[in-house]
């Protein structure tokens, strides 16, 4: 400990001024490059609730059924803000029945009238947010994020997320390509421009996400030669395979791979399995297909 103690402090200059030059030069400056690489992502998580469009319909669709019930009920953004922060983004723990549970408690039984015939009708009253919240025993702190959260939800269109581009009951019709997780068609977010529900702006979604549990199968769509396969930024684990014609298919957030690049893979083949890693919001798969390294709808193979 001593001989390392000496070393550091020959390495120090002498004079203040060289001192304070050297702490800017290999302290500060390091940690504010950390800090603007993770600013993006870190505010992102804070005031982007990560939910995925089928936890999504779960929050419309229970306060749809509230206000059906009671002639009012919450709006649904109140309630995934509100879970954004009780389950700490993590809509894993979401279900439809908690959703409900969740819009339920914004309805209240003050009373009763009873009509002139003698018959008694429970009277409801709509609690605010903040009054839930109470009850949920939150924290001022917690408050607030619950309230970041709903903002974004209030200024920003996430329709997009809701719209997979299939029809219920879809399912491919494999012709040139073989469905990656065959017998699991739930496509939670389609191809094209849509609100990043990590990062709450536009942008181009360059495939298809395939809903499906962690440790599904990932099969190879065609035979080819695996190009990369390792982790990759917001792709996470991926696995990308080269084909013929130009032809390029990837295989993201993967929780394992179970191939090495350069190896020659059959259609229908095990790649890996499905997962969340990287940019994620919950164990599904990212299917790209790439012609020419540009992006096209993977669906239009499957038509």
């Amino acid at each position: 400990m001593n001989v390392l103690g000496k070393v550091l402090l020959a390495l120090l200059p002498d004079d203040l001024e060289s001192i304070f030059k050297f702490a800017l030069l290999f302290v500060v400056v390091p940690v504010l490059v950390i800090a603007v690489i993770f600013a993006g992502p870190i505010t992102a998580f804070e005031k982007v609730p990560l939910i995925n469009a089928e936890q999504l319909k779960w929050y419309i669709d229970a306060a749809e059924k509230v206000k059906e019930e009671f002639k009012m009920g919450p709006d649904w953004r109140e309630l995934v803000a509100v879970d954004a922060v009780r389950f700490e983004q993590d809509f894993s723990k979401a279900s439809p029945e908690r959703a409900y549970n969740l819009a339920q408690m914004f309805i209240k039984n003050v009373g009763e009238v009873v009509t002139e015939k003698g018959l008694h009708f429970p009277v409801y009253k709509l609690l605010s947010l903040d009054e839930v919240l109470n009850m949920l025993d939150f924290t001022e702190e917690e408050k607030d994020k619950v309230k970041e959260f709903l903002e974004f939800l209030k200024n920003t269109d996430i329709s997009s997320l809701l719209d997979s581009g299939v029809p219920d009951g879809w399912v491919p019709a494999e012709k040139t390509l073989k469905w990656p997780v065959p017998g699991i068609y739930n496509i939670t977010s389609g191809f094209g421009p849509r609100i990043d529900p990590v990062y709450g702006v536009e942008r181009l979604h360059a495939g298809v996400d395939i809903g499906a549990p962690a440790g599904t199968p990932v099969r190879a769509a065609l035979d080819g030669e695996v190009a990369y396969a390792g982790w990759n930024d917001g792709y996470g684990l991926v696995v990308f395979i080269w084909h013929n014609s130009n032809l390029e298919t990837r295989y993201a957030h993967l929780s394992s791979i179970a191939v090495k690049q350069r190896q020659i893979v059959r259609a229908g083949d095990v790649i890996g399995y499905v997962g969340s890693t990287g940019k994620s919001t919950g164990p599904h798969l990212h299917f790209e297909v790439r012609i020419g390294g540009k992006a096209v709808n993977p669906l239009d193979f499957f038509k």
